[in-house]
């Protein structure tokens, strides 16, 4: 059985991962591998025993991995966890494994290559002109965005989909080996796609739209790529 490694948050001596990905992980026929942030004394070199990566949502990414003082929007950041993710992108990456980001993992994938973040759209960004931390249920969707018609995302979820939201930080400068794909009203990046075809990276939650069967198809055709 092929595995998805899916990264996971430890909060409060806890692990914390939203089941949503693990059932889909699973509904489609695959092992899900449950990646803890650990110690760089313990794993200095992540290992890449699975077939394919998933970047979850979490705390805020810590500036200093993008070359950047903390500003005072900034809000709770897990170093340790960014470090070690940082490491399991490159190797994952060096060993062609599929990557997919969401939300937070989509930001962290764009700072492993070399791009930066708005730690705050809102203090930052005089552009950001819509709601971004929505405050209804996440499996509704809350804006839509402007899908890049000849990418693969448009073929599966449309030019104009409307998706949820929850999110205060967002891609700035996008690295230089991905593509933006998709982008909310307002001009902020909701979706990227790497020059090779082996990463992508979306800003909102697909696998909390329940109601729109449509998303979750982003996963499926993530799981195609897996050899």
């Amino acid at each position: 059985m092929k595995k998805i490694a899916i990264t996971a948050a430890i909060k409060n001596n806890q692990l914390t991962i939203d089941r949503s990905i693990i059932d889909l992980v699973t509904k489609n026929g695959f092992l899900p591998i449950i990646l803890a942030p650990a110690s760089l004394k313990a794993m200095p070199e992540p290992q890449t025993d699975f077939d394919a990566l998933i970047l979850t949502d979490g705390d805020d990414i810590t500036p200093i991995f993008y070359n950047e003082e903390p500003l005072p929007e900034l809000r709770k950041t897990d170093p340790e966890r960014d470090q070690y993710e940082l490491n399991l992108i490159k190797a994952s990456h060096e060993a062609n494994l599929p990557i997919l980001g969401i939300s937070r993992g989509m930001q962290i994938l764009n700072v492993a290559f070399g791009g930066s973040l708005f730690q705050d759209i809102y203090g930052q960004n005089s552009g950001a002109g819509i709601q971004h931390l929505q405050a209804s249920n996440l499996s509704q969707p809350s804006h839509h965005v402007n899908v890049t018609p000849e990418s693969h995302l448009a073929q599966i979820i449309g030019n104009h989909p409307y998706v949820n939201s929850y999110h205060h930080q967002a891609i700035k400068n996008i690295a230089d080996n991905f593509n933006i794909i998709a982008t909310a009203p307002d001009g902020i990046i909701e979706a990227i796609a790497s020059n090779d075809g082996l990463m992508q990276g979306v800003q909102w939650r697909p696998d909390l739209l329940t109601n729109n069967p449509e998303q979750e198809e982003i996963f499926t055709a993530f799981f195609s790529q897996i050899k």
